[in-house]
């Protein structure tokens, strides 16, 4: 039964409308061939056109590596594919409505007053904060209470307490809910809420709990009263608008408290499954006046989700707590064009990097970065910076994990120390520079991420908490491998990463 039912499932069914409709554009093209002088001249007319189009759009120049690979050695199929799945922007309705929430929220939205507070306070680190608000469109904020968590299972517990408190709302999105310990035991609450009369709103990822969630789970969830929606929900048809996943995670409860991190809401994330060794991931709880950035994100997605735009005032906090600590905090979203116009994540770990006087460490599931991070972590470690990455020892996808070994050699070469985490799966994307400004988010240094996904984190300076990560970053230091000189790649690791490598900007 069970057999029947996942044959029979949308995903099952659209997968093979989507390879038959693939197969069909094929076919037509096979036969266009057969009519080579015909065609020749008019193919290679559109192949120039398609080439020169391709090297002059406003892009990282290595994600067009791939296409003009195809273009210049398998013209008809190249210029057919290029057309179909080379866009990296999202769809015209995605920025309609974005921009149409974005600028509905602009109102709610940290005030310039407060902002050059927030610079003064960050004396000559002020530049990355105003990169943010100029690039991501959201300011920082002080006397905020954040908590970091160097595990998920201590964040999950926190979590749980948060939920069961709200009295109003809870917002929640995420790119992964996947049945289970964690998400049954937030679902509960969730649907106790509900029943309270607190309005629970939940957005969530379409691709990424494809193969976790059925296809009409949310119409379940609404039964319960939980306000769900798909994110980008993924429909047989041949496009590259796929490529723009919600790879955010957000939870605000009554405009009070919020978390955010590289924490989903799955068993693995808090060591309940232990298929990869040890799951590490971290994450903030923040609570202040920068849970109202939090809340200002989430709705740009959900209205994007739901088409509809509620009523804000319900939903910011108007009098938020203030607390007498240290430190100022930068939470902030990153995205595809023409929504980002710049890649904020990337560009943000690179303007920290050229800040850092005695260190930078940073954590990632995937080392798969273009020339020009490659370029700023090779060059701090020049002008003697100690840099430190540290990457997964067990992989999660094996042709990921090949390119980001492949990464290494030219960081090495630099003097970068590279570390792999031993006890299992390293899932944090998180870094730390002189003991005074952090970053915790979603971010993963890889081409999907730094390009296609819809982001979110925050970055951190003086606060109390950095302390905590620092000391995590001596742990996770004491419990990895240092790759020395002793790693080699074999021949044929060699090889599969040079094939890959031509169309690594695709991972």
């Amino acid at each position: 039964m069970k057999l029947l039912r996942l044959i029979f499932s949308k995903w099952i069914i659209g997968i093979l409308l989507f390879l038959a409709q693939v197969a069909a554009i094929v076919l037509i093209a096979m036969f266009v061939v057969e009519y080579f002088a015909i065609f020749q001249a008019a193919s290679l007319v559109l192949g120039v056109v398609v080439f020169f189009t391709c090297v002059n759009r406003r892009e990282n120049p290595e994600y067009k590596i791939p296409w003009l690979f195809l273009i210049l050695f398998l013209p008809l199929f190249g210029v057919i594919f290029y057309l179909m799945f080379s866009r990296n922007k999202a769809s015209k309705k995605t920025r309609r409505f974005y921009e149409e929430a974005y600028n509905k929220l602009l109102p709610y939205i940290q005030k310039d007053e407060h902002l050059d507070e927030v610079y003064k306070y960050m004396g000559d680190r002020q530049g990355i904060a105003k990169y943010l608000k100029v690039n991501s469109g959201l300011g920082g904020s002080l006397h905020n209470k954040v908590n970091y968590y160097p595990v998920g299972e201590l964040m999950w517990k926190d979590m749980l307490e948060a939920l069961d408190s709200a009295k109003e709302f809870i917002l929640m999105e995420y790119f992964i809910v996947d049945p289970g310990h964690m998400w049954n035991s937030i679902h509960e609450i969730l649907v106790k809420k509900a029943k309270e009369g607190v309005k629970v709103h939940l957005v969530y990822d379409d691709l990424g709990t494809m193969t976790m969630l059925r296809s009409g789970y949310y119409k379940k969830l609404r039964k319960e009263g939980i306000d769900a929606h798909k994110f980008n929900p993924f429909t047989p048809i041949v496009s590259s608008i796929y490529n723009n996943r919600s790879h955010r995670k957000i939870m605000v409860i009554d405009g009070k408290i919020g978390f955010t991190g590289g924490i989903n809401l799955g068993d693995e994330y808090i060591n309940e499954n232990d298929r990869l060794g040890h799951w590490k991931d971290t994450g903030l709880r923040i609570r202040g006046t920068a849970v109202n950035t939090l809340t200002a994100l989430f709705f740009c997605d959900f209205i994007v989700a739901k088409r509809q735009i509620p009523d804000f005032d319900f939903y910011f906090n108007k009098n938020p707590e203030v607390f007498n600590e240290e430190g100022c905090i930068v939470p902030f979203g990153d995205g595809p064009r023409p929504l980002y116009e710049e890649q904020v994540g990337e560009e943000n770990f690179i303007n920290i990097l050229g800040q850092a006087k005695k260190y930078f460490y940073i954590t990632t599931p995937y080392l798969i970065i273009d020339h020009h991070f490659t370029q700023a972590l090779r060059n701090a470690a020049s002008r003697g910076v100690d840099v430190r990455v540290v990457t997964p020892h067990i992989p999660d996808k094996k042709a990921v994990f090949c390119l980001t070994r492949s990464s290494y050699k030219a960081l090495r070469s630099a003097g970068v120390k590279v570390y792999e985490y031993t006890p299992g799966f390293i899932h944090a994307k998180m870094l730390i520079s002189d003991d005074d400004m952090a970053f915790v988010g979603t971010i993963n240094m890889d081409f999907r991420s730094l390009t296609h996904h819809f982001e979110c984190g925050a970055v951190l300076y003086k606060h109390e908490c950095i302390k905590d990560i620092h000391k995590d970053f001596e742990h996770i230091f004491e419990v990895s491998q240092l790759i020395d000189d002793k790693f080699k790649l074999s021949f044929g690791a060699k090889l599969v990463n040079a094939l890959l490598a031509v169309f690594r900007t695709l991972f």
